[in-house]
């Protein structure tokens, strides 16, 4: 094999890596649609966002009632400070056991403004509510707080379903009779937080406005001002959790927006119609796992979230139902992983075999040998030599590209199932040997290593050119494989295990 021969697929290569590294670090972001506005900072034309609350105090009450809520779910608690969900611990299963991941946390005194499902208005926002009634029936839990100022009364009715991540909010604004006042309400929730995994947590927006348009923007991109008028859909998400309103029967929400106080905390805001009367409105809100079976019980709008949608979305679905599929035999899914690409590479077995290395430098030389005769015969002739040239093309094809069309094949495999490994609730937390969490990089890049020594092996004789080559690409795939998660570069490892595997295999049995 000549220095040529190494062009092509170090060109492949290179491009590959280019695209899985964009698919990787780019936002899946649409346009903005026709329904979202950018808002001055003074009263012109819009009106400024608002993002701050006055709040109306009175005496603090001697004791804070807090009632905790189980569900199939999740453990909640909810506060009489600001009538908020003050802790939110999603329940997991794994391995046969039951575990909680906190994605709200109780707020400061002194950070009132970062409840969750606080109720602000214009000023005088109440803080302090009584809970009046908490019941439940078979299929949920219900809360009833109520407040009030000297200028109107706020009922919040949370109803909290037992089997599936929604939370409803009724929400009741009654300005006091004999008063020619206006009350604005808005409703404040914040993104969905993990102080454990913050360094490697991304929180993004997420919208779908009224002309049906996804956006999805990272937190720390986001532009100031930026404002939506009735959307549909809109919240926020982190890596693996969603906290977003996904129903609004009543159109309250006339504009929605965001605050940002850092790369991690941001709070969405959703801003209702200007009243004068009694007042009701139902909003339903998805707080739960980017999980595809929790999120299609609630709403298959949010699987627009999941970084595993969009062209592949079909094929990645297929990859995580097949790796669960293994899990629930395997119990552990870096054996899952190890078994997938193993199936994987038994598919891909027989165009292997018709598409192997041997077969493509045969082809490649005689083609070169034909091409050398043409040249030299015609080499006073252009116009005979491109038809010649053509003709051979047609009849031969290009030789080269044959071993590029198994690679092709993979690629879907491997872009599908890159996003599934990287960012799969269901990997979160899953250990294998020294890897505490499979979704994280190999903490001692063990794995990177062996893709390395797995490029690194000798295959037949090479001159230093071609081992020159062969070394940097090994080092290239080595450092890029450090920076994935442990589950994919498991997957590349394994890959490429079988891969050698396989090839000396074929020697053996002479089937190359």
């Amino acid at each position: 094999m000549n220095f040529k021969d190494y062009i092509m697929p170090f060109t492949f290569a290179l491009v590959s890596t280019l695209a899985l590294q964009y698919y990787f670090l780019t936002d899946k972001n649409v346009r903005h649609g026709e329904n979202s506005f950018i808002a001055p900072q003074e009263r012109k034309e819009y009106k400024p966002l608002s993002t701050e609350i006055d709040f109306f105090d009175v005496q603090e009450p001697e004791q804070t009632v807090v009632t905790e809520i189980e569900t199939q779910w999740a453990i909640l608690h909810f506060s009489t400070y600001g009538a908020s969900l003050e802790s939110l611990d999603v329940k997991r299963e794994f391995d046969g056991k039951t575990t909680a991941i906190r994605t709200v946390f109780p707020a400061a005194q002194e950070e009132r403004e970062k409840r969750c499902f606080l109720v602000g208005l214009h000023d005088k926002t109440p803080f302090y509510y009584s809970l009046v009634l908490h019941d439940e029936n078979e299929d949920s839990h219900r809360l009833v707080y109520f407040a009030n100022n000297d200028e109107c009364s706020i009922r919040k009715t949370f109803t909290v379903n037992k089997n599936s991540s929604k939370i409803d909010l009724l929400l009741d604004v009654m300005p006091q009779s004999g008063m020619n006042i206006t009350i604005t309400p808005r409703v404040l929730y914040p993104a969905p937080l993990m102080p454990d995994m913050r360094s490697e947590d991304v929180i993004s927006s997420i919208v779908i406005d009224q002309s049906d348009v996804f956006a999805k923007k990272r937190a720390d991109q986001l532009e100031a001002g930026r404002g939506w008028f009735k959307p549909e859909l809109f919240g926020s998400d982190s890596r693996y959790f969603i906290h977003a309103l996904i129903a609004d029967s009543n159109d309250f929400v006339q504009r929605a927006y965001y605050k940002l106080e850092d790369k991690d905390r941001l709070t969405s805001i959703i801003e209702g119609p200007s009243v004068q009367a009694q007042s009701s409105w139902q909003l339903s809100f998805y707080c739960g796992a980017k999980d595809l079976t929790s999120i299609n019980m609630v709403d298959s709008r949010l699987e627009k979230t999941l970084d595993y949608s969009g062209w592949f979305s079909y094929i990645a679905k297929l990859m995580l139902y097949l790796l669960k599929w293994f899990y629930k035999y395997l119990h552990n899914y870096g054996l899952a992983i190890v078994a997938l690409t193993l199936l994987f590479k038994i598919l891909l077995f027989p165009l292997a075999l018709r598409n192997d290395e041997k077969k493509m430098r045969e082809k490649q030389a005689e083609y070169q040998h034909r091409l050398a005769i043409i040249k030299n015969r015609f080499k006073d002739n252009p116009e005979k030599l491109a038809v010649e040239q053509a003709e051979l093309l047609k009849t031969h094809g290009m030789p080269s590209l044959g071993c590029l069309i198994p690679l092709l094949l993979q690629l879907p495999i491997f872009f599908s199932l890159s996003r599934v490994l990287a960012s799969s609730f269901e990997l979160y937390k899953a250990p294998m040997l020294w890897i505490s969490d499979l979704s994280s990089r190999d903490p001692y890049y063990i794995l990177p290593f062996i893709v390395m020594l797995v490029m690194l092996m000798p295959d037949g004789k090479m001159d230093p050119q071609q081992r020159t080559t062969k070394i940097a690409m090994a080092f290239a795939f080595g450092a890029l494989t450090s920076t994935f998660s442990a589950g994919l570069t498991l997957y590349i490892a394994t890959d490429r295990i079988l891969g050698v595997v396989q090839s000396k295999l074929m020697k053996y049995f002479k089937l190359v």
